[in-house]
């Protein structure tokens, strides 16, 4: 025989299992928009996402867009004499060793994006055959678009680093002889890691294929994909060594990044890097394929972009980097310490102080006036 307590548990779990229904119906009637709304609202709690808004917001409230113009503007002021200048002093170096030069041609112009890499190969067959008037001539143009063009970078990177966006000491502090010195001294650098990048690239894909003949297996189909993944993956090693460079040497010296968020904003970056020359190589190429005007202006056109993708690319990571868990940039400069509010005493008077201060001045005003009744 089932006790009162029995029922009352019984009418209770039935209540419970007659309520379920009705909160699964109620979360099953969001709408989709409802549903995206919960999702982006989950999303933005993530401390990844949060960080990248973090890095959007700094991104934007320091010119991040208007500095990548500038930088793209350079770039394609610089491009060409540096090249030529480049591959003046390359037939020099191996004037006897003609395939090398070939080969470096080659890997230079694969690099860039559209349909401009036959106007770049061009200018280096005319600067390999013209080599001397190019390398008296050229080395003053190429060293003027050069420091400018890196003293715009590190200027940009900076304003992406340090704490504060108007403290612009380092630079400013600097002569203009050490500017123009520091500003060579980096040109240089970055012109030996992207030398050092090309041929990290060119050694891999040829070691790949010397190594897949000396095997004799360059006639499986199925390892032709593999050799394209590795020469992808040392495509990215040596972006991610450019990548390193640029944000170890270009900030402010006294704002070191951490070494995680160093090493994950150069990997993030150059796997970005790889994908725009990817989107700018086959996309691009076939949208501005086909009449006279996009074969004129559409390599200028397609060249001009992947600049501008590149510099906001390597601004915005330095954002991300300056807003990094354990970057100094983060924390803001401590406030100046606010001096406390003058205290103003006001002294009370008591009663018999005032009879005493009366009658002193009464004395004093007797005195007074009996000495001028003796004159």
């Amino acid at each position: 025989m089932a006790t009162a307590v029995d029922l009352r548990k019984q009418e209770t779990g039935t209540g419970k299992q007659a309520s379920r229904p009705g909160k699964q119906q109620r979360s099953g009637s969001l709408s989709p928009i409802q549903r995206l709304v919960l999702l982006v609202k989950v999303l933005l709690r993530r401390p990844g996402v949060k960080h990248l808004t973090r890095a959007a917001g700094r991104f934007l409230e320091r010119l991040g867009p208007q500095f990548a113009g500038a930088i793209t503007y350079f770039s394609f002021l610089a491009l060409v004499p540096i090249l030529m200048v480049s591959f003046s002093i390359a037939g020099f170096v191996l004037d006897s060793r003609p395939d090398l030069l070939q080969q470096l041609q080659a890997k230079v112009a694969a690099q860039v994006p559209g349909g401009l890499s036959a106007t770049i190969s061009q200018a280096i067959d005319h600067a390999v055959q013209s080599r001397y008037s190019v390398l008296s001539i050229g080395l003053v143009i190429a060293l003027y678009s050069g420091i400018g063009w890196i003293g715009n970078v590190r200027a940009a990177v900076q304003a992406q680093w340090r704490r504060d966006f108007d403290d612009d000491q380092e630079i400013a502090g600097e002569s203009l002889g050490k500017n123009l010195l520091r500003n060579l001294g980096m040109l240089v650098g970055l012109g030996l890691a992207l030398v050092l990048s090309i041929a990290l690239s060119s050694v891999g894909n040829s070691l790949a294929g010397v190594i897949l003949g000396a095997l004799g297996l360059s006639n499986i189909g199925w390892l032709h994909p593999l050799v394209v993944v590795v020469s992808l993956v040392l495509a990215i090693v040596a972006d991610v060594l450019i990548f390193l460079w640029v944000y170890s040497v270009l900030p402010p010296k006294d704002m070191k990044a951490p070494r995680p968020a160093l090493l994950k904003g150069a990997i993030a970056a150059a796997v970005i890097f790889e994908v725009l020359k990817f989107l700018l190589t086959n996309v691009l190429a076939g949208l501005v394929a086909g009449g006279a005007s996009a074969a004129v202006f559409g390599p200028i056109i397609g060249l001009l972009a992947f600049f501008n993708l590149a510099a906001t690319l390597v601004l915005f990571v330095a954002a991300w980097i300056a807003t990094s868990d354990g970057m100094a940039a983060v924390t803001e400069p401590e406030p100046e310490p606010v001096p406390e509010p003058a205290v103003v005493v006001h002294e009370v008077v008591s009663t018999p102080k005032v009879a005493g201060l009366l009658g002193v001045g009464a004395i004093l005003g007797f005195g007074w006036s009996l000495s001028r009744r003796r004159r």
